[in-house]
């Protein structure tokens, strides 16, 4: 059930099950970013035109017409090939007393061999590696995100500042194929707490990106087939 809540003088509606899940915010102080139905995209490329998406050869990403979902990501049938996904500008950040939430919820049709990473990030095109081995860009990555590499079904939750790793822990439950899972981060204004399929698995409060961040996917094909992912809804809320 949905509930409403003031925080940081703005209406908030939250789940009544799950308190630390935003669905929407109103006032002045609101900054948000919320996909769950049809989205604006160039008339020609068929691509979101909030999204800025790097694609690698024939890789792409375009609204869904299937019901439920609101994004495809769509793979060449290479390995490393895939789409860096971010939403345009950086309208986010962890500071201090400012909540912050973050969720999507997306299937993947291959458990084990592919990349996908979830989460908030600086701008960067290449967040993950597209080629020679698979994992996060290290260089110059700063962010909070969820990631599962090739090769296995464990999802880790990792922090980057300044391009070096200062947190990472893996979630109890693993990635299942053709199955919805939902990954959350939610910062009080002082800890972050990520949830995996509404499960809290860490709370931290130090080494947190300290620059503007925005919602990012990176999808990768994790050997010589296409893969196709979807996105079902996908938000991202500060009380600023």
């Amino acid at each position: 059930m949905i509930k409403s809540d003031t925080i940081n003088d703005a209406l908030v509606y939250n789940d009544s099950a799950y308190s630390h899940r935003l669905f929407d915010a109103f006032g002045n102080n609101v900054r948000k970013w919320l996909l769950g139905g049809p989205v604006h995209t160039d008339d020609t490329t068929a691509v979101p035109t909030d999204l800025t998406v790097t694609a690698v050869n024939t890789s792409t990403v375009t609204q869904s017409a299937t019901a439920g979902n609101t994004l495809v990501l769509t793979t060449d049938a290479a390995e490393y090939d895939g789409v860096n996904v971010q939403v345009k500008g950086e309208q986010f950040k962890f500071d201090s007393a400012k909540p912050l939430y973050f969720g999507a919820a997306i299937i993947v049709p291959e458990a084990t061999e592919l990349d996908l990473l979830v989460g908030l990030a600086e701008t960067k095109t290449d967040l993950l590696k597209t080629s020679t081995a698979h994992g996060v860009t290290a260089t110059n990555v700063e962010g909070v995100f969820f990631l599962k590499t090739d090769g296995a079904t464990t999802v880790e939750m990792k922090v980057y500042k300044d391009g070096a790793q200062t947190f990472t822990g893996i979630a109890s439950a693993a990635v299942t194929k053709d199955v919805e899972h939902i990954y959350e981060l939610y910062w009080d204004g002082t800890n972050l707490s990520f949830y995996y399929d509404s499960v809290l698995i860490s709370q931290i409060a130090a080494g947190l990106p300290d620059g503007d961040v925005t919602p990012s996917i990176n999808f990768r094909a994790g050997s010589a087939a296409a893969r196709i992912g979807s996105v079902s809804w996908m938000r991202c809320i500060q009380l600023r």
